[in-house]
């Protein structure tokens, strides 16, 4: 193939290939079916070139950064889901009826399809005659053979338009886009399938179609394949005996295989253009025909367009969505179906810290690189903090040169690893959300900018109002909590009068019976169960509103090292399970106090040994954490300075995902009857009056860790 760079680089944005109407309308009824079928959706997408074009390049993309590309179709539609693929055909729907059919209409579309069936069902046919194990490839590949032409038609309309008369007397096309255009809708085609990186010979089935026998005979089964489907969906009726010699010149097929595979196969043919009223084969009027059966379906399809409008599905999954990480997932999986765009990042603006924090969804590529990303929203020369202040978009392809940019801008640009980005500003009611970074290689947005905006801005509502319920929650909680709290205070004031008299009494009755040693063990026994009340009792006293104690400067090394000898004496005494706790010598002494940490200790240490009774390891380690930002309990993010992190794991069977989500909230418990569930409620009531966090992360493979981050100077 010559250096056509320039050329090529006018099919870079092939995202509007025109789709068939009759086919994206099947695909859109089946996804509002409630029962949905895969196999016949899947059977639905291999009818249609671009449709399957687009589900293979969106899997095969930097947004989902597999090790391994897709080729089958079918793999590709169960990885990408229903409405992955409902988002697809709504949005290849749009823009066939606002594009495709706009611009250079005398393309004969309905031959172009009736020659892509011909040649994919040839292809399959002829793969499952020589035993070729890719059957469903070789179809891909059939369908995909003429895919050039409409890259050609889509971005050279002006040229293609002169090479009409070549594809009306059926000749071979080539020769003449070699003329008008610079290259064939081969070249075309091959570097498109490429360009999606696939591991497969398809863009060299697509590329050698029109090459002569001499040379394919030479090259690996698929090109055989697909260059002898291409012959066969050419062929004429007098054509019959040459076109068999050529199959059995390529491939060794003979002529009960050549029939077999010709037996049939216009019939199936004609009945997938039945099904999507396709009437090539009916010469009378063909041209009126043609339009009118167009203009049929075009008019149906923009009736369902303007029923689903172009962000329906988009709006549908942000709707649905009830964490962050769903919306910002949804927001991912829009721009790339969209609009082509693979690299994304979000920087959400925490307004009390006067930050902008990094974050992705989980299946972002991204996203291991992004938890650390904080920057200053004000005070910052970086265009990125620019952007979310000013709430403007910054592109910097347009008139931004090098020295422009701060480190931090410079930094983004190396992680997304494009020639460029985008800052998208998102704002809800005038609030300053965050900003959306895109990675581009060129500068070509500006007929998107519009429906990017709108992304930004229903992302931006999104948050707002996932931001609005955990605020809500957080209050409902917080006024469970001190409705708790002053029952609890109630309950251990009334409880505690009869425990010390009963209490009393038994000291009498001992005193009384003294020569009694069988009543004087009883009376231990039912004291020692009092004793164990009062102190299951004294834990309410935790929700109950406290004295405000004076902190003291507080050595978690001695303290943790005292708690963890303490523990292995007593709670782990009987156990199989090892405590370890390594001191830490540039650990600095905090504000806090004492009790209240060895309180939370213990609860979680008494925790992870009640879920690991067959016996293991827990581990307590702490450390200087300095200006981090962390996640709360409530999942919330800000930056907290100057800190200390101690984390307690365990390596037991981990926390049931029904139950992580509530694991503090007051009365949720994982042992079963006969438990409060209020444990962890208190654990995390202390470590919020002392100006601290605490989460936890749990799976089978690793265990259980809670980390709890406190400030050195108590505020």
């Amino acid at each position: 193939m010559k250096d056509n760079a320039h050329l090529f680089a006018r099919l870079q944005d092939s995202r509007n290939l025109p789709s068939l109407p009759q086919v994206l309308l099947q695909i859109i009824e089946i996804n509002e079916q409630d029962k949905f079928n895969v196999s016949k959706l899947v059977k639905i997408i291999a009818q249609d070139p671009s449709i399957s074009a687009k589900a293979l390049r969106l899997v095969n993309s930097a947004y989902f950064n597999l090790e391994s590309k897709f080729t089958s179709l079918e793999r590709a539609v169960l990885y990408l889901g229903a409405d992955v693929i409902k988002n697809i055909a709504i949005t290849a729907s749009i823009q066939h009826v606002f594009n495709g059919m706009k611009q250079n209409g005398s393309f004969p579309i309905d031959r172009f399809w009736w020659n892509s069936f011909s040649c994919a069902i040839f292809s399959k046919k002829i793969a499952q005659q020589i035993k070729y194990v890719h059957f469903e490839e070789a179809y891909l590949a059939g369908l995909l053979h003429n895919l050039g032409k409409l890259l050609l038609w889509k971005n050279f309309p002006k040229e293609y338009k002169r090479i009409l008369p070549a594809l009306e007397r059926q000749t071979d096309e080539c020769d003449a886009e070699l003329e008008h255009i610079g290259f064939t809708h081969c070249e075309a085609g091959s570097w498109l399938i490429k360009h999606w990186n696939l591991t497969s010979f398809m863009a060299d089935a697509v590329l050698y179609h029109h090459e002569p026998l001499t040379r394919v005979k030479d090259g690996f089964p698929l090109v055989k394949i697909t260059w002898l489907a291409h012959k066969l969906s050419k062929m004429d009726t007098e054509d019959q005996s040459s076109i068999f010699a050529l199959g059995h010149e390529l491939l060794g097929l003979n002529s009960n295989q050549m029939h077999t595979i010709t037996s049939g196969s216009l019939d199936e043919i004609e009945k997938v253009a039945k099904s999507l009223d396709l009437t090539i084969k009916a010469q009378t009027n063909r041209e009126e025909k043609q339009a009118a059966l167009l203009n049929k379906h075009s008019l149906h399809l923009v009736t369902k367009v303007q029923e689903s409008s172009l962000l329906a599905s988009f709006l549908e999954d942000l709707t649905q969505s009830n964490d962050r990480d769903s919306i910002l997932k949804a927001t991912e999986q829009a721009l790339n179906i969209l609009l082509e765009i693979d690299t994304v990042l979000f920087f959400l603006h925490n307004v009390t810290d006067k930050t902008l924090f990094g974050c992705t969804s989980p299946q972002n590529r991204l996203q291991e690189f992004v938890g650390d990303l904080v920057l200053p929203s004000e005070g910052t020369s970086s265009l990125l903090a620019r952007s979310v202040i000013e709430q403007r978009v910054i592109n910097t392809h347009e008139s931004i040169s090098t020295d422009e940019l701060s480190l931090a801008d410079s930094q983004l640009l190396d992680l997304i690893g494009e020639s460029g980005m985008i800052y998208l500003p998102m704002a809800a009611k005038n609030i300053s959300v965050g900003s959306i970074v895109i990675g581009l290689k060129e500068s070509k947005i500006k007929s998107d900018i519009r429906i990017l905006r709108l992304l930004a801005n229903q992302t931006a509502l999104s948050l707002h109002l996932h931001d609005i319920r955990e605020q809500q929650a957080k209050k409902i909680q917080e006024e469970r909590l001190a409705a708790i709290s002053l029952t609890a205070a109630k309950i251990v004031h009334e409880i505690n009068n009869p425990l010390a008299i009963i209490k009393n009494y038994f000291k009498i009755f001992e005193l009384k019976f003294t020569h009694s040693s069988t009543l004087k063990e009883d009376l231990k026994v039912l004291n020692d169960e009092l004793n164990h009340i009062s102190n299951i009792i004294q834990q309410l006293n935790n929700f109950a509103p406290s004295y405000n104690k004076e902190r003291e400067k507080v050595d978690l090394n001695s303290l943790l090292t005292g708690l963890s000898k303490i523990l292995s004496k007593s709670i782990l005494y009987s156990t199989k399970i090892q405590i370890h706790f390594t001191p830490d010598p540039t650990l600095p002494p905090i504000v806090a106090h004492a009790d209240e940490i060895k309180q939370v200790i213990i609860n979680l240490v008494k925790n992870a040994a009640e879920a690991i009774q067959e016996g293991g390891n827990i581990y307590i380690e702490a450390h200087q954490k300095d200006s981090v930002s962390e996640k709360t309990a409530s999942n919330r993010t800000h930056l907290i300075q100057h800190s200390v992190e101690i984390t307690i794991r365990d390596d037991g069977p981990g926390i049931a995902d029904e139950i992580a989500s509530t694991l503090f909230d007051p009365f949720t418990s994982t042992k079963g009857t006969g438990n409060s569930g209020l444990g962890l409620s208190i654990v995390q009531n202390i470590i919020a009056k002392l100006n601290g966090t605490i989460t936890c992360t749990s799976s089978k493979e690793n265990g259980t860790s809670f980390t709890i981050i406190l400030p050195i100077n108590g505020s």
